[in-house]
């Protein structure tokens, strides 16, 4: 989910729902040319590992956190029960983006692919988590860098070709506390929480070839600059999807894991709630 600054920072204005007429939709425009992608590199046929299955999704309702400026609470209406119409039903109302959710390219490249036209094959993919978490404990806004990708890759080997790059910021259990995930900080008027480098997106874009980068705060650009949403304008336009608000990323090895990700397929779709989960 992008922050209401981050959404009027890129549009101006309330984005507006998705267009059905071809792939472009209103929304967040990246400016100047899009950042020139790494070519995917053929990898390796991906086999499921057959130990235990992982959630990395939160269970989402109406007292989901959202910046209510933009971003209505979901909406749960009973249609139907048992009792008087021998079925059970209810509808949905809710935005694209929360819970956890998939951004497309789309969300911030009129041109780039919805979420009807992801390829499926890119949805399952090795699993690498970074995880800077101490770090985050300490500086609300910290940023994934180009260093952490580093150490993690002396540890571990070179980030996997194809790969979904997940950030673990310990961020996940705050949806439990009121007011902590979204943490706003009332003196300064700003909402505090980690992110993604926009170098550290360079890198992912131009020296790897990953195809989605996820994180488990509320947006991959940090609380401390909510009118530059400079990280969505690197990777999004870049062709790569990426996944807000996961959970369970502690339940997950650093490397090893492969994750599916349920993504929807409405037409035209900037994004929308996802299940992931990942195979260990």
């Amino acid at each position: 989910m992008c922050s209401p600054e981050t959404v009027a920072g890129a549009t101006g204005h309330t984005a507006t729902g998705p267009a059905v007429e071809g792939p472009a939709v209103e929304g967040p425009v990246a400016e100047g040319p899009a950042e020139v992608s790494a070519p995917l590199r053929a990898r390796e046929p991906i086999s499921l590992p057959r130990g235990a299955v992982r959630d990395l999704t939160h269970v989402v309702g109406p007292d989901w956190p959202v910046f209510e400026l933009y971003v209505k609470p979901m909406e749960i209406k009973r249609l139907a029960n048992l009792a008087e119409h021998e079925y059970n039903a209810f509808e949905l109302t809710y935005n694209e983006h929360i819970g956890t959710h998939l951004d497309a390219p789309s969300h911030f490249d009129d041109d780039g692919l919805a979420t009807h036209q992801i390829p499926a094959d890119t949805l399952v993919a090795p699993l690498a988590v970074v995880r800077i978490g101490e770090r985050a404990a300490r500086d609300h806004v910290t940023e994934l860098t180009v260093d952490d990708l580093l150490a993690w890759e002396s540890r571990h080997g070179r980030i996997p070709d194809g790969a979904l790059l997940a950030v673990d910021n310990d961020w996940a259990h705050r949806i439990d506390t009121p007011g902590a995930f979204l943490n706003l900080d009332p003196a300064e008027g700003l909402y505090r929480f980690p992110g993604i480098s926009v170098e550290a997106a360079h890198f992912l874009v131009t020296e790897r070839s990953v195809v989605g980068v996820g994180t488990d705060s509320i947006s991959l650009d940090p609380g401390t600059r909510p009118a530059d949403p400079d990280t969505h304008r690197v990777l999004l336009p870049a062709g790569k999807y990426a996944i807000e608000c996961l959970a369970g990323l502690d339940t997950v090895p650093d490397l090893g894991a492969v994750a599916v990700v349920g993504a929807p397929k409405h037409l035209g779709g900037t994004g929308g709630p996802v299940r992931v989960l990942a195979f260990v």
